[in-house]
């Protein structure tokens, strides 16, 4: 029962909880004000969150990215950016001649460590290039004479970089590369003289090894090796010419007809069958001049099969490191056009 007043003797009215009574969490009154702010502040940090999202992808792909290194060779390094740059004028060749933009990739990988062990060698034998005559190696490519602003050479280049979308920096870069290989291109041509060995051969090409022995069985039984070579050879060149080819230095021989004769003098000995390219070769040396002349073609190939020896006994000196990942791929596929 209701305790009574003592002074009225009624009921005393029993003490109710609040009908509003505020909630708390961690000792913070909800209330409405609070309510609101902690909406505000929430979206505050979302906001920061998606800004500092937007603000790393935009530093990610303008900053960080561009300046990855994908190559190195020795000391010189390569860049994404530059990787970009290069990749939209070689992919436009290699594509457009039925190559998979893949396999573009990787071999421009390879263009470019090839171009840094070049740089090496050259500066091995003491071959320096300035700006100037990367200036000129890019005015020889325009086919006008080096000019300053409003000339043929200023107009023709800024189209060049136009049309291959470089910059300028990256594209001297490249001519560098190319000024370098013709230098040590000629330093190997000046090394050899004006002249050296030639070998002159007499041949019969078969198309199969037991036709090439039943011709070496012909000419052991005295057949003339120029009549056969006149209606049996599959070289059109050479049977012409009873056989005799054009006199070659050693080193542009195929390398099984070089083995071959190697330490051999000219005479009757008939060697092979020897294949070269699918063909089987029946030859005999008829001449050897160690003071030939070779052709300027002749001494070109020479550089050319020196420049490759050189490259691949630098490549096995040199720290080389590749780091193209797929991002990085994706990011020049974007930035190449």
């Amino acid at each position: 029962m209701a305790r009574r007043d003592r002074t009225t003797g009624l009921p005393r009215p029993r003490v109710r909880p609040a009908a509003h009574q505020e909630r708390t969490v961690a000792g913070i009154a909800l209330t409405e004000q609070t309510t609101r702010l902690a909406i505000l502040g929430g979206a505050a940090v979302l906001l920061a969150l998606v800004l500092g999202l937007i603000g790393w992808r935009w530093y990610d792909q303008t900053q960080r990215m561009p300046e990855r290194v994908v190559l190195q060779v020795g000391e010189e390094k390569f860049r994404l950016n530059y990787y970009a740059d290069r990749l939209f004028p070689y992919a436009q060749a290699q594509v457009s001649a039925g190559v998979s933009l893949g396999i573009v990739e990787q071999a421009l990988m390879g263009v470019l460590e090839e171009e840094a062990l070049v740089r090496l060698l050259a500066q091995d034998k003491g071959i320096t290039i300035n700006d100037q005559d990367i200036t000129n190696e890019i005015a020889a490519q325009l086919g006008v004479p080096v000019g300053g602003a409003g000339s043929s050479f200023d107009t023709l280049y800024r189209q060049r970089l136009k049309s291959l979308t470089m910059s300028d920096a990256n594209y001297r870069r490249q001519i560098e590369a190319t000024v370098y290989r013709d230098r040590l291109l000629d330093a190997y041509i000046a090394e050899m003289g004006e002249t050296g060995e030639m070998v002159t051969l007499r041949t019969v090409v078969l198309p199969s090894k037991e036709e090439a022995e039943k011709v070496i069985e012909r000419i052991k039984s005295g057949e003339d090796m120029g009549t056969i070579a006149q209606t049996a050879s599959a070289d059109l060149d050479s049977r012409q010419l009873d056989g005799v080819m054009e006199p070659e230095p050693p080193g542009l021989l195929p390398e099984g007809i070089r083995a071959a004769i190697e330490g051999k003098d000219a005479g009757s000995e008939v060697f092979g069958p020897v294949e070269v390219a699918g063909n089987f070769w029946v030859f005999r040396i008829e001449k050897r001049d160690p003071q030939a002349t070779p052709t300027e073609v002749q001494k070109s190939q020479l550089a050319d099969i020196k420049l490759d020896e050189e490259l691949a006994a630098k490549r096995a000196a040199v720290t080389i490191k590749r780091d193209l990942s797929a991002s990085s791929l994706e990011w020049a596929e974007k930035n190449a056009d």
